[in-house]
């Protein structure tokens, strides 16, 4: 993590985030999930999840075994979870999959800090996170590699849709695919590539230019039989421009990655 925390320390935070990935996502069952929905505190999968946590914390913890951290670990986990079932009832009448999503994200993050604030109980390390969160925001290198990251997000995304609007026109066909598919593609895309090149796996990028560029060569209108279509469809053309923007997208990532490796 950072000099400031041993091995063994760093150690124990794993440990326990790995207890938090067995019972909150290996033991629950939908079953008991959906128990937990209808029945809220009278349901038996609530006071049993509450127990796997309990147990599998306290085992993975070992010699470091700490009660009122473990108290603190049970006690917020069954507080968030309920919390969490409340407003899932209060707000169904929103976006069913919107209001999942972000119960699930406020859900995980409460979890996650309150591991971390009972893991800094333990080993009395609040003074050196102290120091550890004064450091992480002027940290050359950190801030070089988040600036790369956003740069590939953000501005190379309309540049290529800035450069490659003139040919979207003449690529005529009925637009079957999932909305803004494309946009997340080449985000998701420039991410791994950027983080290939930082780590140096050079190799791994050939094969993922490979494998997109295969994809999309086949991806055709399923009324795309003959190399011109009456309709105006040009097999040739989809083909260029799925081209045009896979090789954009890959080179300025790769450029993006290479900088960020000289500046640092």
């Amino acid at each position: 993590m950072n000099n400031a925390f041993t091995y063994e320390e760093a150690s124990l935070l794993i440990r326990l985030l790995i207890a938090h990935m067995i019972t909150d996502f290996l033991l629950q069952t939908g079953k008991g999930v959906a128990a937990k929905k209808r029945q809220l505190l009278k349901a038996g999968a609530f006071w049993m999840h509450g127990f796997y946590t309990a147990v599998f914390a306290a085992l993975l913890m070992w010699k470091q075994l700490n009660l009122p951290a473990l108290a603190l670990i049970v006690i917020s986990h069954l507080i968030i979870d309920y919390s969490k079932l409340l407003l899932g009832k209060k707000i169904s009448n929103a976006n069913k999959l919107d209001k999942d999503l972000w119960l699930f994200i406020i859900d995980q993050l409460l979890h996650i800090i309150i591991l971390i604030i009972a893991w800094l109980l333990i080993i009395g390390g609040f003074e050196k996170m102290s120091a550890f969160l004064n450091e992480l925001p002027f940290n050359y290198r950190v801030l070089l590699i988040i600036l790369g990251y956003l740069t590939a997000v953000g501005p190379v995304t309309y540049l290529i849709k800035f450069l490659t609007i003139r040919w979207a026109d003449e690529i005529i066909f009925e637009n079957n695919s999932l909305k803004d598919a494309g946009k997340w593609i080449g985000i998701l895309e420039r991410i791994i590539v950027i983080t290939l090149v930082l780590v140096q796996q050079y190799t791994a990028i050939g094969f993922l230019v490979t494998a997109k560029s295969i994809l999309r060569l086949i991806d055709k209108p399923e009324s795309a039989i003959e190399i011109q279509q009456p309709n105006g469809f040009s097999s040739r053309k989809h083909t260029e421009y799925v081209l045009i923007g896979t090789f954009l997208s890959f080179g300025a990532a790769v450029l993006i990655a290479l900088i960020v490796k000289w500046l640092m």
